[in-house]
C-alpha cells in the first residue's frame, strides 16, 4: 500500500476481501496517506482492519464511507450477520491473549482514528470532521463502537446505516441514551438533570438526514426514539429497524410515525405475536385505493407491506 499515497487525484477507493477468521497479531495498520480528492471509501474485511483511519484527516472531500467486515455465510432470512467480539473485549482486551476461539477470531473494532489502543487493540477516537460526508455505513464491530456524538460533525449527512447483527443471542446489544444525542458542549449534566427533559436545542441536529437504518439488537432509552427522529433528524423520510429481539413494538412505531410529518417509509423485521397490524390501523397495500398517498406512511414488516390509513390522503379514484 506504499503507492497509495501517490494517488492524490484518487476520488473513489474500494477494497474488499472475504476473510472472516484471523488473529489479532496478524493485523498491522497501513501508513497514513493523504487523499485530498477522495470522495468515496468502501472497505470490507481485512482492508477495513488494516486501513489507517487517521488518513481521513487528509480527505476533506469525503462524501461516502463504508466500513464493514465480511458477513457470515449462514442463511439468516436474507439479513447479514457478523462475527463480533463482545464489547468488553473490544474495550478491555488482554493483549497477551492468543487463543483463537469464536470470540477472538470473530472480528475487530477496526483501525482507530488516532491509533491509540487499550490492551493492544486499536480503539476509535472519532476525532476527524468530514463535513461533506453524505453517506455513512458501518457494520460489525465498527458499528458497535460507534460514537453517536460524532454525528454533530457531519452536517451534510443524508444516510446513516449501522449494523451490529450477530448470531450470538443478546451478546452484542448496544444501548442508545439521550446523552449519546447531546452535542459535546452540553455533556456536563447535573445529577438531577438526568430525570428532566433536555431542551431540544442541546441535541445534535442533522436537517439533511433522511434515512436511518439500525440492524441488530439496539436498545433505546426512554425518549431516545422521539429525540432521534424529531430533534436530531427532523426531516427523516425513511426509518428501518431490523432486530431479532426488537426493543420497539409496532404500536410504538405507529405512534412515532404520527409525530414525523416527512416520514414516508418505516421498515421492521419482526413483531411480537400479539400485535396485529390490522387492529392497530394499518391497511394492506393492495387494499388502499388511493391514486396518491400524499401523506401515507408505508410500513414494511418482513415481506408484508401496509399503509397507515389515517396518514393517507384520499384522492379521486380511477375508473
Amino acid at each position: 500500500m506504499d503507492g497509495l499515497g501517490r494517488c492524490r487525484a484518487l476520488e473513489s477507493l474500494t477494497m474488499h476481501d472475504d476473510i472472516i477468521n484471523y488473529r489479532h497479531r496478524d493485523i498491522h495498520s497501513w501508513p497514513v496517506v493523504s487523499l485530498p480528492n477522495l470522495k468515496k471509501l468502501d472497505l470490507k474485511g481485512s482492508p477495513a482492519l488494516h486501513f489507517n483511519m487517521d488518513s481521513l484527516h487528509h480527505s476533506p472531500c469525503l462524501e461516502e464511507l463504508t466500513v464493514r467486515m465480511t458477513p457470515l455465510p449462514d442463511d439468516n432470512d436474507g439479513y447479514c450477520q457478523y462475527r463480533i467480539p463482545p464489547l468488553q473485549r473490544l474495550v478491555h482486551e488482554d493483549s497477551d491473549t492468543e487463543e483463537v476461539d469464536y470470540q477472538e477470531s470473530s472480528g475487530m473494532p477496526g483501525s482507530s482514528l488516532a491509533y491509540q489502543s487499550i490492551g493492544g487493540r486499536p480503539q476509535y477516537t472519532w476525532d476527524w470532521h468530514p463535513s461533506n460526508l453524505r453517506k455513512l455505513d458501518l457494520a460489525a464491530a465498527f458499528a458497535l463502537m460507534f460514537d453517536f456524538r460524532w454525528l454533530q460533525h457531519l452536517p451534510s449527512l443524508q444516510s446513516l446505516r449501522l449494523d451490529i447483527s450477530s448470531p450470538v443471542k443478546t451478546a452484542h446489544r448496544r444501548h442508545i441514551t439521550l446523552k449519546d444525542l447531546l452535542r459535546r458542549e452540553t455533556q456536563q449534566e447535573s445529577n438531577e438533570s438526568r430525570s428532566e427533559e433536555v431542551l431540544s436545542d442541546r441535541y445534535i441536529n442533522l436537517p439533511k438526514l433522511g434515512l436511518i437504518e439500525l440492524n441488530g439488537d439496539w436498545i433505546f432509552e426512554d425518549k431516545v426514539m422521539d429525540t432521534l427522529c424529531m430533534a436530531v433528524a427532523p426531516n427523516l423520510s425513511s426509518f428501518s429497524y431490523n432486530s431479532r429481539y426488537p426493543d420497539l413494538t409496532l404500536m410504538e412505531c405507529i405512534a412515532l410515525s404520527r409525530k414525523m410529518p416527512r416520514l414516508k417509509k418505516m421498515q421492521l423485521r419482526t413483531l411480537p405475536s400479539w400485535e396485529d397490524p390490522d387492529i392497530l390501523g394499518l391497511e394492506p397495500e393492495q387494499s388502499v385505493q388511493y391514486e396518491q398517498l400524499v401523506k401515507g406512511v408505508l410500513f414494511v414488516i418482513d415481506d408484508c407491506r401496509y399503509y397507515l390509513a389515517s396518514r393517507c390522503s384520499p384522492s379521486r379514484k380511477s375508473g
